[in-house]
């Protein structure tokens, strides 16, 4: 089970400003994936917050996106109000 909020709150604040400015739809790259795992546990914790999107294989071009719930509270206006550099 996933605790999304408690995820937000593990979140670097560089890293959840690097979301933000990605947009909801981004693909996830390398860095941000690493954080997500890291902020959920450890390696490989985080795949219950993003999902692959198109095919499986080859491993090395899997593309990786947030979950929407994941995304809907990432994005809910009082998380972008508590963002790094936000404006008050």
């Amino acid at each position: 089970m996933t605790d999304i909020q408690g995820l937000i709150n593990s979140l670097r604040p560089e890293v959840l400003a690097a979301l933000h400015e990605g947009g909801p739809g981004q693909l996830l790259g390398p860095e941000i994936l690493d954080a997500i795992d890291t902020a959920a546990g450890g390696t490989g914790e985080g795949r219950g917050y993003y999902v692959v999107r198109g095919s499986l294989v080859p491993l090395e071009r899997r593309q990786y996106y947030l979950r929407d719930d994941v995304v809907a509270a990432i994005f809910a206006p009082s998380t972008l109000e508590g963002a790094a550099g936000a404006d008050a």
